[in-house]
């Protein structure tokens, strides 16, 4: 793990029980360490309230600020707002197991636990499947106009129905 992930680690082992609050900046630094993802830039602040009981560590996790992505419209590079809210459980266990969605286990010997991939994943998540310019409060006027001439919007044009549907139609509406 890298110098930049280690400032998302919480160390647990000498924290009262009970609630504990954290603030996290995630920026170009951050993303920077997962060559692999789609975002190299952003601005962010994860809020990360923390419930410390017995064997059991509950995060409430709140993400937001923007990060760049593409236009799918016209391809430009633009920061768009996100958003994320999570919750997150760590077990501590006596034996080694596997993570699972929103599960993470801890050893008896664990003192602390790195929320960073938690952070990068969720942030990813908050995406929206189509990002384009006039999302989630961006302008719609920042698109590249001159791309947007290439763009051909499909009309709606009279599509010919099938005389057998039309019939159907007609005995479905009688019926009604």
């Amino acid at each position: 793990m890298g110098t930049v992930l280690k400032a998302y680690t919480i160390s647990f082992k000498g924290l009262k029980l009970g609630k504990h609050s954290f603030d996290f900046e995630v920026n170009n630094d951050f993303f920077s360490e997962f060559p692999e993802g789609e975002i190299r830039e952003g601005a962010l602040n994860a809020k990360v309230k923390m419930n410390k009981q017995e064997n059991l560590l509950e995060f409430d996790i709140v993400i937001k600020g923007e990060v760049k992505v593409t236009c799918d419209r016209c391809l430009e590079q633009f920061f768009l707002p996100v958003q994320y809210k999570g919750f997150l459980l760590a077990k501590i266990t006596s034996e080694e197991m596997e993570d699972e969605a929103d599960i993470m286990y801890l050893t008896e010997d664990d003192h602390e636990i790195n929320l960073a991939r938690y952070l990068y994943e969720s942030i990813h998540l908050s995406l929206p499947i189509k990002r384009y310019h006039g999302l989630n409060g961006t302008s719609i006027d920042d698109c590249d106009q001159e791309m947007l001439k290439y763009i051909h919007f499909e009309e709606e044009q009279e599509v010919e129905v099938d005389p057998r549907w039309e019939a159907l139609k007609k005995l479905l509406d009688n019926n009604n």
